[in-house]
């Protein structure tokens, strides 16, 4: 009896930590693709070696927090920008200045040379731009 009871307490304790929780208005938070700013691109890689490449962005309010990279491969070309959530909060300010800096890891798994798009934005015309580096891979 006084384990069943304990069961019991412990569901609806743990029920009611689960529907007190405040994470947020998760409804309104989205996952929204941002231009890279700048990059300092290696030229020369290693093989089957880790290498962490500084990539930096400026995010538009101070809601948006860096999630994932979006990170498109085909061969020997890669293509680069930013995932991050927008919390889409009433609490949000401006920041068209503050530049964040996140290590993009590139692990090259055969020897040749590498082509690199980071997206900088879309034109007028709606046509990605991109930052382009070409990056060898010969031992």
């Amino acid at each position: 009896m006084i384990y069943k009871m304990k069961k019991i307490i412990s569901v609806l304790v743990i029920g009611f930590l689960f529907a007190s929780c405040d994470v947020g208005n998760s409804d309104t938070s989205q996952l929204e693709l941002l231009p890279v700013s700048s990059v300092v691109m290696p030229t020369e890689f290693a093989k089957d070696s880790v290498t962490e490449i500084p990539v930096k962005y400026i995010r538009p309010t101070t809601c948006y927090f860096f999630n994932d990279f979006y990170y498109n491969k085909i061969e020997f070309q890669r293509t680069v920008a930013i995932y991050a959530v927008n919390l889409n909060e009433n609490l949000c300010q401006a920041d068209n200045v503050t530049e964040i800096e996140v290590p993009l890891k590139f692990k090259p798994t055969a020897l040749g040379t590498y082509h690199f798009k980071f997206w900088i934005g879309d034109n007028s015309a709606g046509v990605g731009q991109y930052i382009e580096f070409d990056a060898v891979v010969d031992h």
